[in-house]
């Protein structure tokens, strides 16, 4: 089984997730994105990097522009390529997939969405996030039967991560004994 997380914006999904990982004990592979330190600028990047790695703030991790009075302009060739890569990685070297997070932003990431969707089939467990109000591609991995959704609110949010360590943890435990 494959669980992502939905929820409204800064609702804690990312902290659920440090948790959920901090119980069991391990290091994902896959991706991580995220704003730098200036989040709340009107101009500002969107990066991506490794999940396994700490943060980088430098052009070359940009996955997207976010522009004053002008709607997100994501940098297709980075998730296709940079992104595609990451989970491949992952999915060749790691015990569990990180996939934060899945959205509008990859409309039209062909290669990014087809890597994301394979990697649904495969036995690796994934932890993910969809972006609430995306839609489209993103309809394939909620309706897939591998994934359960969990709805992130202020009110599961602390308890969520033991759950989730106990539905994870005999997926990746059985991966170490293969």
């Amino acid at each position: 089984m494959h669980i992502f997380l939905t929820g409204e914006i800064q609702v804690g999904k990312s902290t659920v997730i440090a948790k959920t990982l901090s119980l069991l004990d391990i290091t994902p592979g896959g991706f991580r994105t995220y704003f730098g330190p200036d989040r709340k600028s009107p101009n500002r990047l969107l990066y991506m990097n490794s999940a396994s790695e700490a943060p980088i703030y430098k052009q070359d991790n940009a996955i997207a522009i976010f522009s004053e009075n002008k709607p997100p302009q994501p940098l297709t060739d980075k998730f296709d390529i940079f992104g595609s890569e990451l989970i491949r990685a992952a999915r060749a070297n790691s015990k569990l997939i990180l996939m934060d997070e899945c959205g509008s932003l990859e409309r039209k990431a062909f290669l990014f969405q087809k890597t994301v969707l394979e990697s649904l089939d495969y036995e690796t467990p994934i932890l993910g996030v969809i972006k609430l109000d995306s839609f489209g591609w993103t309809d394939q991995i909620k309706q897939h039967p591998k994934v359960k959704l969990f709805f992130v609110t202020v009110e599961n949010r602390d308890t969520l991560p033991i759950m989730l360590a106990k539905i994870l943890k005999p997926k990746i435990s059985s991966l170490h004994n293969c």
